[in-house]
């Protein structure tokens, strides 16, 4: 059975490109707060939602590609 969905800790340079990654993320949902309440407001803040997600996967299949997993996490087969 693959690793697929298990649960991977970011190490040090994962979770420091995490942060930045989300504080971007956060000044852009303010940027799109101030617009009227409304279907393409909500696609917009769906959209920027999703895109943080995938940023996150793309975080943790970079970190096992470097193949840096913490001890306790054993290595995606």
């Amino acid at each position: 059975m693959s690793q697929r969905f298990s649960y991977i800790k970011y190490d040090e340079s994962s979770t420091k490109l995490q942060e930045n990654l989300k504080s971007q993320f956060e000044a852009i949902e303010a940027l799109v707060t101030p617009l009227p309440e409304g279907r393409y407001k909500s696609l917009c803040l769906t959209a920027l939602e999703e895109a943080y997600a995938w940023t996150g996967k793309a975080i943790r299949d970079d970190q096992i590609a470097r193949e840096v997993l913490p001890e306790h996490e054993p290595k995606r087969g």
